[in-house]
């Protein structure tokens, strides 16, 4: 996802920000990967922590993360 106001592709805070308040689907797929590819990193700790904020993709995101954590267990 082209980002408005940031030059890099990396899943910074302000990204993951972004992609969960402006994205759609196909903006979402990387992020969702990042976060089945490690539900305890990094991505996943940033994106729970955002999903506490009224976005729009943040009930979509704390259901992606539950369930990446729930396959690893």
């Amino acid at each position: 996802m082209k980002h408005r106001h940031l030059t890099h592709e990396d899943f910074t805070t302000a990204a993951i920000e972004d992609i969960l308040a402006r994205g759609r689907m196909p903006d979402w797929v990387p992020l969702i990967t990042a976060i089945r590819n490690d539900p305890y990193g990094e991505v996943a700790e940033k994106t729970q922590m955002l999903c506490e904020m009224p976005l729009y993709g943040a009930l979509v995101f704390r259901r992606v993360i539950a369930a990446a954590r729930a396959a690893r267990t």
